[in-house]
């Protein structure tokens, strides 16, 4: 096994896969209980503060360590992709312990299942308390619940089965904010209406992949393809002629950045996948074009925005080892039976998945087995947080490992 990802292994092993988040410091005791959280525009504050400042002050100002369900989706995943590559058992057994605590942390809704992040939440559009599901958590967890069907027993897959179901309930229910003829759109916070592509796309390719299981596939009354469509159809919509896919449709989200680009990508590869269409090759290409070659130097370091170099996150290293590695290990053919990726792009892919591998353990990994969150214009930001790096790099390596094998 690759060593970078032994010694992350048991890093995140010996942190019982619990940590910091970026976006924890509304757990900070000392602010929670004082007059100042009941400000919107202090909680957006403070919670920047946290995020931005290099020097983690969370110990300081009394914010726990916690299990969060994206991060342990994230883990699940890697574990099952670790457990495919080397058949060794107590990956497994590490799958099996984290699918327990995914169970423990799942959400009841007003009509189904989901999970939400382990921290109040304030964004410039809204609020969200901790144990609110949001789409994006959710489907993490049931992408991985996916991954991990395969080593379950059977009393496993039926509670796997039942889980997915409720889920598709929350989805169905409460989580489309509107839906014509021929578009719709998932919600990414219960009851808000704002459109974000990321959180509608895999959402529609998260119920892409539930119609690939017939165990789940024959319980569902709902033509999930059709929402699947038109979900595929609004987000796809808002790309500009050149590749340039906004984060959403508000004024304030107009931008591009390399991770949600990625996100969306392999959401529409996903989709395109599961349900054997090629309507959306051209797009799919198109916007891959754009992404691997506006979204990168030349060094191939990625920009976090696609007219800005920094911050270099982690994250985004991260989510393009995942896009890159998938894009180069699966054929993915059009209506010919030839490759919607030029062979320019594929070249293009390789080069920038060999540099990017290198680059992330030379100025982004620390020899006691973690990696860092950012490298700004001047500063580094050295905290290991937990679900944004560790769980995202692992995922990532993983499933590296897993093709390399």
């Amino acid at each position: 096994m690759n060593k970078t990802l032994q010694q992350l292994y048991q890093y995140v092993k010996q942190e019982n896969f619990s940590g910091w988040d970026p976006f924890d410091g509304l757990n900070s005791v000392y602010f929670k209980e004082s007059f100042f959280y009941k400000s919107e525009f202090l909680r957006l504050c403070w919670i920047q503060l946290f995020k931005q400042s290099p020097l983690n002050l969370r110990s300081a100002l009394k914010v726990p360590k916690s299990l969060n369900p994206k991060g342990a989706a994230l883990f699940l995943s890697g574990l099952v992709n670790l457990h495919e590559a080397t058949a060794e058992q107590h990956y497994l057994t590490d799958a099996q312990e984290l699918f327990q605590q995914l169970i423990r942390l799942q959400l009841n809704t007003k009509t189904g299942i989901g999970w939400g992040y382990n921290f109040d939440w304030q964004a410039k559009a809204f609020f969200v308390p901790e144990g609110t599901a949001n789409v994006v958590t959710t489907v993490f967890v049931g992408q991985a619940l996916l991954d991990y069907w395969k080593w379950a027993d059977q009393k496993q897959r039926e509670e796997i089965k039942n889980i997915i179901l409720g889920v598709v309930n929350f989805i169905y229910n409460e989580m489309i904010i509107w839906q014509t003829e021929s578009q719709l759109c998932f919600a990414y916070i219960p009851q808000k209406k704002t459109e974000v592509h990321n959180a509608n796309l895999m959402t529609a390719a998260f119920l892409a992949r539930v119609l690939t299981f017939s165990d789940i596939k024959k319980s569902i009354p709902l033509d999930l393809k059709a929402l699947i469509i038109k979900a595929v159809e609004f987000s796809t919509e808002d790309i500009d002629d050149d590749g340039y896919w906004p984060y959403g449709t508000m004024d304030h989200h107009r931008w591009m950045d390399n991770f949600h680009t990625a996100f969306n990508l392999q959401a529409l590869l996903q989709i395109k996948d599961s349900l054997k269409l090629t309507d959306y090759d051209n797009t799919i290409e198109q916007v891959y074009h754009y992404y691997i070659w506006e979204l990168f130097l030349e060094d191939s370091r990625p920009k976090y925005y696609h007219n800005k170099l920094f911050p270099v996150d982690i994250h985004t290293i991260a989510e393009a080892i995942i896009l890159l590695t998938q894009v180069l290990s699966k054929k993915y053919n059009n209506r010919d039976g030839e490759n919607i990726f030029t062979q320019q792009n594929i070249s293009q892919s390789k080069e920038l998945l060999k540099n990017l591998q290198q680059y992330v353990e030379d100025e982004f990994f620390n020899e006691q087995g973690y990696f860092y969150y950012q490298q700004g214009k001047y500063l580094k930001n050295k905290i290991p947080y937990m679900r944004w790096s560790q769980a995202w790099m692992f995922k990532a390596l993983a499933v590296r490992e897993k093709r390399q094998a």
